[in-house]
């Protein structure tokens, strides 16, 4: 892939992992260090990656696959595929098409994206590319666009923004709860300080988005006014009432915010280390599925669990589904692809994805979702490094001495 020029190779790209090399090729250093880079050392990062490979399958043989259901129901709404984009900022700096790009190859291939707060384009342009898009199919797909929020510190502001997002006709609203602060992305930060030295110890004014008002500066470091570092528990109420549908929270990491999600009548969660980019250490999505289905199982009852981060081949999106999933989230590939191809890009990761899907079903012994469970895959290696109530109390300790 290396040696071939992006534009002549998307028949090439056969897995998901072939966009990367192809957008390298085409960003530039800034744009490429802003999406591959993760929190300090990369180990929350790595852990998404290495811990898919940690759940092995427990194939069943002959059984009817003749015709596949790939469909689920996502909050209230029937989803195509068990997979969705998952929101990630500043997308024109992939691609001169920024969201609407990725919204109108979305929209093509059924599948559900959700659109970050931190987008180069407005809101109600990124929704208008995926109406336009709709016409041109008679509206026959099934894409519906989510929304995640970054709740502004100023609550008159933040009321102003969700009546924005209703007004545009998103469907469903995602609170970004990770993020009191930015994470120390590690390459962005060398970058900086080494533009910062090129300029003659001038601090480097970052790029903000120029069509949304809501849109951070483009780079690694937090913006005044952004991030809300005083968002709690009980903000939910207002916000909640204030938008009028359904709430999902992003990035949950332990089964006792989980506990208090179901507590708060949340109607979902995506169980979200923030692509590695936030703190150092994280338990990957995996991990903290693990942990809600060993000491909280009934949480599946009571709203919908959602995953990302590390994702890569389709077939991993049926371990997250047998745990009780409803539905997995992929960022990178997508951003990867936007960038290499385009639209075009967009679609063949999803044709990718879904082909590994249908694939991995058949040969799971699968035909629909909801044969899925727990007992079709071996978590043992995650199992053995899960965090356990009560390990540091003082019996505990002494009975592993």
């Amino acid at each position: 892939m290396a040696n071939i020029k992006a534009p002549e190779c998307l028949d090439l790209c056969v897995t998901t992992g072939d966009f990367e090399a192809a957008a390298k090729e085409k960003l530039s250093e800034k744009s490429w260090v802003y999406a591959s880079s993760s929190a300090a050392s990369g180990l929350s990062h790595q852990s998404n990656l290495d811990d898919w490979s940690r759940i092995n399958f427990r194939p069943r043989i002959m059984r009817k696959v003749n015709t596949l259901d790939t469909s689920r129901n996502v909050l209230g709404k029937k989803s195509k595929l068990p997979f969705f984009i998952t929101a990630m900022g500043t997308l024109g700096s992939a691609h001169p098409g920024a969201e609407p790009s990725l919204v109108q190859g979305a929209t093509r291939k059924g599948i559900n994206a959700v659109i970050s707060t931190a987008t180069s384009k407005s809101l109600e342009t990124i929704m208008q590319a995926h109406i336009d898009e709709q016409q041109k199919v008679n509206n026959r797909s099934p894409t519906r666009l989510d929304f995640q929020l970054y709740v502004p510190p100023d609550r008159k502001k933040a009321k102003e923004l969700i009546q924005r997002v209703k007004a545009a006709g998103y469907h469903s609203l995602w609170i970004t709860v990770d993020s009191s602060t930015q994470g120390k992305r590690t390459a962005d930060r060398y970058l900086q300080e080494r533009e910062k030295l090129e300029q003659g110890g001038r601090e480097m004014v970052r790029e903000a988005a120029a069509e949304n008002d809501f849109g951070p500066a483009f780079g690694g470091r937090p913006t005044a006014g952004y991030l809300h570092p005083g968002l709690t528990w009980e903000d939910l109420s207002w916000i909640s009432e204030e938008w009028g549908g359904p709430v999902v929270l992003k990035g949950i990491q332990s089964v006792e915010d989980v506990k208090l999600a179901v507590q708060y009548g949340m109607q979902g969660v995506l169980l979200s280390n923030h692509g590695g980019r936030q703190i150092h250490s994280a338990p990957s999505a995996l991990m903290t599925l693990l942990e809600i289905r060993t000491y909280y199982p009934e949480a599946f009852e009571k709203l919908e669990v959602f995953v990302d981060g590390g994702l890569r081949d389709g077939a991993d999106v049926l371990k997250a589904l047998c745990l009780g999933a409803t539905a997995v989230g992929v960022g990178r590939p997508y951003f990867y692809a936007l960038a290499a191809y385009g639209t075009e890009g967009v679609e063949k990761c999803t044709e990718i994805l879904t082909e590994e899907l249908e694939i991995c079903m058949k040969m799971l012994g699968v035909s629909s979702l909801d044969q899925l469970h727990p007992d079709m895959i071996n978590a043992s290696p995650l199992l053995n490094d899960m965090w356990r109530p009560g390990s540091f109390k003082a019996g505990n300790l002494r009975a592993h001495l």
